[in-house]
């Protein structure tokens, strides 16, 4: 840390000092402008860089091309050239994963490279949009999945399966969102977040993320599971996914507008929530389809923690 002392230039003006190695390391110049923004503990000032710069990496093909894509992705690089050779099988890995980054796509594509650009400013979209868009697509999933295993429906499943990548992308366009805000107060101030908001949002966006992971879940393993024929114990877990959603849509209510009542509210389901998961865990063992059964209530407790993570967020000083 710097500690400079602000000085009194004349005319009611009055001038803080930066260090010259910081002026070198991020290339300040005479003239060039800063942003100033009043934050809960003291002022944030950064310098005010133009939304359109651009930042371009070179990555080249490796086992772990996709995570290496999805990172810079995350870190706000506009443009990703990837050098080969590049084989059949690592060609649809990466459209694979560029298939779960919302705004990018291959420009040029030849044998030995793909050249990737970003159609989409981080800085057009609400990050509170974004945030109930996302949870909108994974409550659906969880909803979607159970209908699935009640009915049977092995096309539904299907289609729940498929739609995760949606969900991840929204996630992955978040966590884009808010490091491009941390470096740039403009988009800070146009997707509508704080840096101390930002922390939050992104630990909401993952357990979003993680809900449409549980749905997926549940809806593999009805695939592998034969129609079931006990209605009541359908029934039984029927609720006990009701409860889920109940929780995940609350938490994030209470998250988005502060709403410590709501927040408590889901947290004193917890015990009942637990209660209810054992009881079923010993109900399934009577089942024929009791390993599966007890994959599927995994997945759905799980659906619950995160809102109950959610919940616990609402508690804001």
């Amino acid at each position: 840390m710097e500690i400079r002392k602000l000085q009194y230039s004349g005319k009611g003006t009055f001038v803080l000092s930066l260090p010259k190695k910081w002026l070198e390391k991020y290339g300040i110049e005479k003239g060039d402008k800063f942003g100033i923004v009043e934050m809960e503990n003291g002022l944030y000032i950064t310098p005010s860089f133009n939304e359109t710069h651009d930042r371009t990496a070179t990555i080249g093909v490796t086992d772990y091309v996709s995570k290496e894509l999805i990172a810079r992705y995350t870190y706000g690089y506009n443009h990703v050239i990837i050098k080969g050779p590049i084989s059949s099988s690592e060609r649809t890995i990466i459209k694979d994963t560029i298939g779960e980054l919302l705004g990018y796509d291959i420009i040029e594509e030849a044998e030995d490279k793909i050249v990737i650009t970003d159609l989409l400013n981080p800085a057009q979209l609400n990050t509170f949009k974004t945030l109930r868009r996302e949870f909108f697509l994974a409550s659906l999933m969880h909803s979607d999945a159970v209908s699935a295993m009640v009915n049977h429906d092995i096309e539904l499943a299907r289609d729940v399966i498929r739609r995760d990548s949606e969900v991840n992308k929204l996630y992955f366009f978040t966590v884009r969102q808010l490091r491009t805000a941390l470096q740039d107060t403009k988009v800070a101030d146009s997707i509508g977040v704080n840096s101390l908001e930002g922390m939050d949002i992104r630990v909401v966006s993952k357990a979003i993320e993680e809900i449409g992971d549980h749905a997926a879940a549940i809806a593999k393993v009805v695939l592998q599971l034969a129609p079931l024929d006990d209605d009541s114990l359908i029934a039984r877990i029927e609720e006990f996914s009701t409860l889920a959603e109940e929780i995940t849509k609350n938490a994030l209510r209470a998250f988005l507008e502060t709403d410590k009542e709501c927040g408590g509210c889901v947290l004193r389901k917890k015990d009942e929530f637990y209660a209810i998961k054992d009881r079923l865990d010993e109900q399934v063992l009577s089942s024929p389809h009791a390993i599966h059964l007890r994959n599927i209530l995994e997945n759905i407790k799980g659906i619950g923690e995160k809102g109950i993570e959610v919940a616990q967020l609402a508690y804001k000083p």
